[in-house]
């Protein structure tokens, strides 16, 4: 797997310096194509689709997805068993937005979890196919060749987490990209609703408002703030009539208590935990790690420059909080990867390399993370980062204001 993914990179950053030898009509048109391949795709990469089929059929069921577990539910028969042996987290409420839930209710729909994983993907590429006609335009904003899309549209870990694995950062990735579009064409309000779907989504973009402080005067952020919030709380009303909350607050909890997967600064932590404590300290330690992310990110976009393009400011804030954090799957970076696009910065395009590797652990007994895998992965993107950062700033003096 990782040498077949090593040879479908190399190939694609053979094409990306080739780029101007497509136009960019077929850029689109081929990064459509790779997507459709994948149509009848069974993901073997990641097993959350299954998740996602079982809380859409729930629905049908007249069963409230977000107030029983997977467990639960199987032991009172009212789902196939069939489905519930290929779940990763009987043991766990579901988390997932009510927007993500209404496009599992409609997989939901089919008996044959095969057309149900078909009806998913099919919103997926075109989510992804909405970002393929938009991002040109972004990058023609910025003063950038449009034919940057390529690195996008092309790029194997794209294709593989989005349209392959049917991760949903496809349709953070796109309204991301719209409310930069409409931001950079003053339509403040418009870019607040994108930014307000993006978290409908996923909470996470929650900590990209920071990053339109200072290209707003104050009255003008705080209207954006709230009109942002709205759209996402709009999205969550549904929660009103679900018994969602207290599912949630004990899965959202469990995250950050006793989830850790290819961290970075945390893994650092909990060695010193371990010769410290003498156990895993992580049931500390991640709120705390939290608590200093979100620390981090409010004290950078305060002290950062205006003169800082909103793209880079949003990617900024995105590499504090998982540099921070206890888990990073190698589909939570694809955001980083389109802002890193739009701002002229290569670097996630070696992440989105390297963070692959982290694959290597799975085998059909279970997984076992490889730390010096997960090492070389940070220090290469750390060492990039240190490399290109002075290019890229040379002729900005004011970095910080």
């Amino acid at each position: 797997m990782i040498v077949q993914y090593t040879a479908l990179f190399v190939l694609y950053l053979f094409l990306a310096y080739q780029k101007d030898r497509f136009s960019l009509k077929e850029i689109i048109a081929f990064g459509i194509l790779f997507r459709l391949l994948l149509l009848l795709l069974i993901p073997n990469l990641s097993d959350d689709v299954y998740r996602f089929l079982w809380d859409g059929k729930l629905w049908w069921e007249g069963v409230d997805a977000y107030a029983y577990l997977p467990r639960g539910i199987v032991q009172d028969n009212i789902l196939s068993s069939e489905l519930f042996a290929q779940l990763n987290s009987p043991n766990y409420y579901s988390i997932y937005p009510p927007l993500n839930q209404l496009i599992f209710s409609v997989a939901g729909l089919f008996e044959n979890i095969s057309m149900g994983i078909i009806v998913i993907r099919i919103f997926i590429i075109l989510a992804e196919i909405g970002t393929l006609f938009l991002l040109p335009k972004v990058l023609r904003q910025y003063g950038k060749d449009s034919k940057l899309l390529l690195i996008y549209a092309f790029n194997p870990l794209v294709i593989l987490e989005l349209s392959g694995n049917l991760h949903f950062e496809a349709f953070v990735v796109f309204f991301l990209i719209w409310a930069i579009f409409e931001f950079e064409k003053q339509n403040h309000n418009k870019s607040a609703v994108s930014l307000g779907l993006a978290i409908s989504f996923k909470l996470l973009p929650l900590i990209l408002l920071a990053g339109f402080f200072k290209k707003l005067d104050m009255k003008s952020y705080l209207k954006f703030i709230v009109v942002a919030i709205a759209i996402a709380i709009m999205s969550f009303l549904p929660f009103l009539f679900s018994d969602a909350l207290q599912g949630i607050i004990k899965s959202s909890s469990l995250y950050f208590q006793n989830f850790e997967f290819n961290a970075s600064l945390y893994y650092l932590i909990r060695e010193i935990g371990f010769a410290v404590k003498g156990y895993n300290i992580i049931a500390t330690s991640g709120p705390w790690m939290g608590i200093l992310s979100f620390a981090a990110m409010i004290i950078f976009n305060l002290l950062a420059s205006p003169k800082i393009k909103l793209s880079e400011r949003m990617l900024w804030t995105y590499i504090i909080y998982f540099l921070l954090a206890t888990t990073v799957h190698p589909w939570y970076v694809l955001p980083i990867l389109v802002l890193g696009i739009i701002s002229g910065y290569r670097f996630p395009i070696l992440w989105s390399f390297t963070i692959f590797l982290t694959y290597w652990g799975y085998s059909v007994s279970g997984y076992e993370e490889n730390l010096g895998i997960v090492a070389f992965e940070y220090i290469s993107l750390l060492v990039f980062i240190v490399i290109e950062l002075p290019g890229k700033n040379k002729n900005r003096k004011l970095y910080y204001a």
